[in-house]
């Protein structure tokens, strides 16, 4: 039996709404019910990579701070928490809606400098006080998380104690996410429970909507935030737009969040799409990241240079065709459409 907490956060998701739609064309061959098995041994993987990643920045923190560690490896261990993100940022339903861990975690973007402010303010505070990862929980959405480690880490500014706050505030929502998720009475237990008496799902199928919807929006968010923000007009780009441009990690999540839409059309759809149609998908998707790498350079730094430029844009109508396909192929194989994100309107 679910807890009482689990049925209240479902009732009042405002994200999506999953109600049967009597003119979305279904597929009768397509068992729901076993796909949403191997939807969660992807979704699992993802979410526990991202726990795991964030408590090892949390002691890499840990041990820059007390002189154990380098530079290099605080870099590192930051790159790795922020792409294993990547994939789950196109999860804006669920745990990451109810704890709402979309802003916390990767408060992007930030069109107004609230990273930046809230870093100044937290850096305010006494050394103790940085150093504590429940003051940091207790502080703005923007002191929170990736971004703002990047700001202490890449910045001029003074990078411990707090460094050591704001990473054990991230891998303590690591943590959290991954049990909002598959701990006892969790999401996936909502999940699997889905019919005519569940508060979110009335049928697998709803399910296998939202996953796919959810993809859907990854691809947006590559295109329109990612890659459109940072890019501007021919006459004017936005470099310092680009997520992540301080540290030069913008390429590498774009490839991750590509890489975690190979893996759920690859392994979480596996028995309900072709295999000719899953390759295609994935070639596309491998092609996008192909171009991603011969960029050439940063994302940031390759809209200074009229040559490597067109490469970024080139990306944008190769993102379309991904999404067409993706619409046209998958969506037909599950029998679903794409309904509405939470990310919608962002």
């Amino acid at each position: 039996m679910r807890t009482l907490a689990t049925l209240i956060s479902a009732c009042l998701l405002p994200g999506m709404l999953w109600a049967a739609d009597p003119q979305t064309a279904t597929n009768p061959a397509v068992n729901h019910v076993a796909l949403t098995d191997q939807v969660l041994v992807v979704l699992d993987d993802q979410f526990a990579a991202f726990r795991d990643d964030t408590a090892r920045l949390s002691q890499v923190a840990q041990a820059f701070c007390d002189g154990t560690a380098n530079r290099q490896q605080m870099t590192q261990a930051l790159a790795a928490a922020w792409t294993a993100w990547a994939p789950l940022d196109a999860y804006q339903f669920g745990p990451i809606e109810t704890q709402a861990a979309a802003l916390t975690v990767n408060f992007f973007p930030d069109k107004k400098n609230f990273v930046g402010r809230a870093v100044a303010e937290l850096l305010k505070r006494p050394a103790q006080e940085q150093a504590d990862p429940e003051t940091v929980a207790a502080a703005s959405a923007g002191a929170q998380g990736l971004p703002a480690l990047e700001r202490l880490v890449f910045d001029d500014v003074q990078t411990c104690p707090a460094l050591i706050g704001v990473s054990g505030n991230l891998a303590r929502i690591g943590a959290a996410l991954h049990d909002g998720w598959f701990a006892p009475e969790g999401w996936a237990d909502l999940v699997r429970d889905a019919g005519a008496d569940n508060p979110v799902y009335l049928s697998h199928q709803e399910f296998t909507r939202q996953i796919f919807t959810a993809l859907d929006f990854s691809i947006l968010r590559l295109r329109e935030h990612r890659i459109g923000r940072a890019l501007g007009t021919y006459e004017r780009s936005f470099p310092t737009r680009a997520e992540a441009w301080r540290a030069g990690f913008t390429n590498d999540i774009m490839i991750a969040q590509l890489d975690g839409l190979i893996a759920m059309v690859d392994d979480g759809f596996s028995d309900a799409v072709p295999d000719a149609t899953r390759a295609e998908i994935v070639q596309i998707a491998r092609d996008v990241q192909a171009r991603i790498h011969a960029i050439g350079a940063p994302l940031s730094e390759a809209l200074d240079d009229p040559q490597t430029r067109i490469r970024v844009e080139a990306l944008q109508p190769m993102l379309d065709h991904l999404k067409s396909r993706l619409d046209q192929q998958i969506g037909e194989s599950l029998g679903v459409d794409a309904g509405f994100s939470a990310g919608d309107g962002d």
